[in-house]
């Protein structure tokens, strides 16, 4: 998404991450190797299912204990997102170490076909096509218990050429290929835009 950007504006691209839990952020400086801790804010560890601290770039869960908050101050939080901290210095000189990308919510993880995927690894695989204007992603319990994944989108071109250029995206990026059906804009339009959503909807979980 950051490269579709910034290919159409001349302009600097900075992340950030936060909650409002957090009461601080997480942000990238100009070289964009992550989000830099805030030692005199936050205390942040990135811990496994059996809360023991991974090993730096490893997949854990980021869990926060805030300092300086004297109303509702929390200890060892776990925030559900997934995340790499790296600790090398940083180019820009700074000595803190940095956060992320998120790359998925612990209660979302995607079991398909023998590999575990995170929904935000879906919705970059189907950003990188200009055609597809809007996508929803659904996921649900088969007959087996088996998670399954439908991709929902509207697109320009609708051709089995353009649908194959999807599926070989999928499988480069992600070894899988999750079933995809076309929609009209106007159909999916109203699931993804609900007026009593602040933010369009573009995931639904359905396994019970």
């Amino acid at each position: 998404l950051a490269q579709k950007i910034t290919s159409k504006w001349n302009i600097k691209l900075f992340s950030t991450y936060a909650s409002t839990e957090m009461s601080t952020a997480f942000t990238e400086c100009e070289f964009g190797k992550g989000g830099h801790h805030q030692p005199d804010l936050i205390i942040s560890e990135i811990l496994d299912e059996h809360n023991n601290e991974v090993e730096n770039g490893e997949l854990g869960e980021l869990t926060i204990t805030t300092l300086g908050i004297e109303g509702m101050p929390l200890l060892r939080f776990k925030t559900g997102d997934l995340l790499r901290k790296h600790i090398e210095k940083c180019v820009c000189g700074s000595n803190s170490y940095r956060l992320g990308p998120v790359e998925g919510r612990k209660q979302h993880m995607i079991k398909y076909k023998g590999t575990t995927l995170y929904p935000p690894a879906l919705h970059d695989v189907l950003s990188h096509f200009d055609e597809i204007k809007l996508h929803l992603i659904e996921i649900y319990s088969n007959d087996l218990g088996t998670d399954e994944i439908l991709l929902r989108v509207v697109s320009t071109d609708e051709s089995e050429n353009f649908l194959l250029r999807i599926k070989d995206q999928f499988r480069a990026k992600l070894r899988v290929t999750p079933t995809i059906k076309f929609e009209k804009i106007d159909h999916l339009q109203n699931i993804i835009f609900r007026p009593e959503s602040r933010k369009p909807i573009t995931f639904i979980d359905y396994r019970e």
